[in-house]
């Protein structure tokens, strides 16, 4: 069988090219069973007569695609263009997993997969390959042509991850990825997350397939994939993208020494303040750890503990951080505005401890309600979100969706524009006017404009 994967990046703040995990182990799993597979990899600019033309050129038995919430009305026009030409669609992803109805309301699309989709996906190709009765396999939902959807039983989650294939990273034109985020790979060595945020959809995804969500790698494992890219690929630094990289700290002690005597190069980590101490950090550090980010998403305890369903306190926010810099770790916070019940009083208490832990760099996002997720339900039922938001056309994270009196939507904008500027203001008036720029509305143009200078520009903003 011939699969072209289609995957959208369109409108994404940054600039960075993605690699997308799940794309290429599903690529490696189907070429490892004797398919053939081509990435139609649309980044930034909507190019339909692009993605036709691909169709043409590769000829496919089958289009995958992979969307989250915020790119599903990218995909769901091309699923319906592509529709004359016969082929099986098929979607995945967060948002085909956590808002199966999409599969009745996207027309042309044939089937979902719900979760993670190794076992069940190959299980389709190959029962497609061989003509055979496709529409009872865990994991696959099917639409048939009148419309009825069979809802089949729940996958299984992978529990041995070292039997998984590494990633195809060929299809991506991954030299490419690397050199568009400052030379850095990304990695993950384990699945899942332990916590139940309330605007994540890991908790709900969690809940999706058979067996142990929270899952790793063994550590030799993770690091023979890293000595593969590196053989193929140039690179200067590694970004760890697991959910908590120290879930497991004696995981991390263990990883440490194995990474800093096979390895030795730069890396990056995001974790938890929950799950880190200073002796994690000073492990990190001696193996050539860089930085750690860290969630605060809201400044407000109350915010936090009533609507987020994170308990920590800011003390421990506070510790966490001090503990990260005193081990030698530079630091970035991720933070949220826009949550419903928030105010702009509540969004200040997240600048004021923010000013407090002084991070070496700052993210700062606009909440964007996922499906699946507690935050959405409750979003619609107190009406802050209007049930069609999803084919609005506004680029997620950067604006809201929500009306709420308490907090107008100019009102939001204007705090996540000038969020890092307040933050920074005191401390380091060129950095604060670096993010000004970075996070005001000419933003992406500047970040494309300067695209030739962008790394000193970047070592100044992340306190390199």
């Amino acid at each position: 069988m011939r699969v072209l994967f289609v995957y959208t990046d369109i409108d994404v703040k940054g600039g960075a090219r993605s690699y997308h995990f799940g794309i290429g182990i599903l690529s490696s799993v189907l070429k490892t069973s004797g398919h053939q597979t081509e990435l139609h990899y649309m980044f930034n600019d909507w190019d339909p007569e692009g993605f036709m033309a691909h169709i043409d050129r590769f000829n496919p038995d089958v289009l995958a695609y992979t969307s989250d919430s915020s790119q599903v009305r990218h995909v769901a026009k091309l699923i319906k263009k592509a529709k004359p030409k016969g082929l099986f669609q098929i979607m995945g992803g967060t948002h085909a997993s956590l808002y199966p109805k999409c599969l009745e309301k996207i027309e042309g699309l044939n089937a979902i997969c719900l979760g993670e989709s190794e076992i069940s996906f190959l299980e389709l190709i190959n029962t497609l390959a061989a003509g055979g009765n496709h529409k009872s396999i865990p994991g696959v939902w099917c639409k048939e042509e009148d419309g009825t959807v069979t809802e089949n039983a729940p996958g299984c989650f992978q529990q041995d991850l070292d039997a998984i294939p590494f990633g195809d990273r060929k299809i991506f034109d991954y030299q490419v990825v690397i050199e568009s985020d400052y030379n850095r790979m990304t990695m993950m060595m384990s699945r899942g997350c332990p916590y139940d945020c309330n605007y994540c959809g890991s908790p709900a995804m969690g809940k999706l397939s058979e067996g142990k969500y929270v899952r790793f790698r063994s550590i030799q494992n993770g690091i023979d994939e890293i000595k593969r890219v590196l053989e193929n690929y140039k690179v200067k630094s590694i970004f760890f993208a697991d959910d908590v990289f120290t879930i497991d700290r004696k995981y991390v002690k263990n990883f440490c020494k194995v990474y800093k005597k096979e390895i030795d190069i730069p890396f990056e980590v995001t974790t938890r303040v929950e799950s880190s101490n200073y002796d994690t950090f000073m492990h990190l550090s001696d193996a050539g750890c860089t930085r750690v980010a860290m969630g605060i998403e809201s400044g407000s305890e109350e915010l936090r503990r009533k609507a987020l369903n994170r308990k920590m306190t800011n003390k421990k926010i506070i510790q966490s951080f001090d503990d990260a810099r005193k081990a030698g770790l530079k630091t970035k916070s991720y933070n949220i505005v826009g949550f419903p019940y928030e105010t702009r009083e509540m969004h200040m208490e997240t600048v004021a401890l923010n000013q407090m832990i002084n991070p070496d760099s700052i993210v700062c996002y606009i909440f964007n309600p996922y499906p699946g997720t507690a935050l959405f339900d409750i979003s619609l039922k107190e009406g802050f979100l209007s049930q069609g938001f999803m084919d609005d056309d506004f680029i997620s994270r950067t604006d809201t969706p929500l009306s709420m009196p308490q907090f107008p939507r100019k009102d939001i904008l204007n705090c996540y524009r000038n969020f890092a500027y307040n933050v920074y203001k005191v401390t380091s008036i060129k950095k604060a006017i670096i993010y000004k720029a970075y996070y005001s509305r000419f933003g992406e143009g500047l970040i494309r404009l300067l695209d030739p200078v962008k790394k000193p520009i970047q070592r100044l903003a992340m306190g390199a």
